[in-house]
């Protein structure tokens, strides 16, 4: 009877443990993988509204080539272009390119009255307030995630799973202080 017993006992520590465990495996698992998939959608998100910025440049080089046969060294560099990443080189670019382009714009008086570019110059600075908005977001959350995978049992996870440690993307981000209410 006493031996029935242990293993009765027994079985049921073991029971517990394992219940324990897989509530313990749930929860730093949900945590973790919801704050990867995040990333990777906030990633793509980005990586959208980044070839965005690329096309709005471009249609923006074509309408200034085309109705002012207007030539740029930085319009040719942009247009070369084959491979869009996603690098604060190739952003630069697109910025500067962009000034060019709203500089040609504001010497030509007839330009000010062409709807076209009006419209362009909005759509390219409201998708360049969601990309630095994206951006600040992803690397904020980065950081966090990158710290996650390094700690215990999170790493242990992230092994098993293959999360690596991930990038930031580099360029502006919003100015964020959290701390403004809580100065000692």
């Amino acid at each position: 009877m006493k031996i029935v017993y242990i293993i009765t006992l027994v079985l049921i520590i073991v029971v517990v443990i394992l219940a324990f465990a897989i509530l313990f495996y749930k929860y730093f698992n949900e945590k973790l993988t919801n704050l990867y998939n995040k990333l990777n959608e906030t990633y793509d998100e980005y990586y959208n509204k980044f070839n965005t910025k690329y096309d709005i440049v471009n249609k923006f080089i074509d309408e200034i080539v085309n109705k002012y046969k207007t030539e740029s060294k930085v319009f040719d560099n942009v247009k070369a272009i084959d491979n869009l990443d996603i690098s604060l080189k190739t952003e630069k670019l697109l910025d500067k390119c962009y000034k060019e382009l709203v500089h040609i714009k504001e010497d030509k008086q007839k330009v000010r009255e062409i709807k076209m570019f009006r419209e362009l110059i909005d759509n390219y600075e409201e998708n360049e307030l969601s990309l630095i908005s994206l951006r600040t977001y992803f690397n904020t959350y980065t950081v966090i995630y990158n710290k996650l995978i390094s700690k215990f049992p999170y790493n242990l996870m992230a092994k098993c799973k293959r999360y690596r440690v991930k990038e930031l993307i580099e360029g502006k981000e919003l100015e964020i202080d959290f701390n403004n209410d809580l100065e000692v």
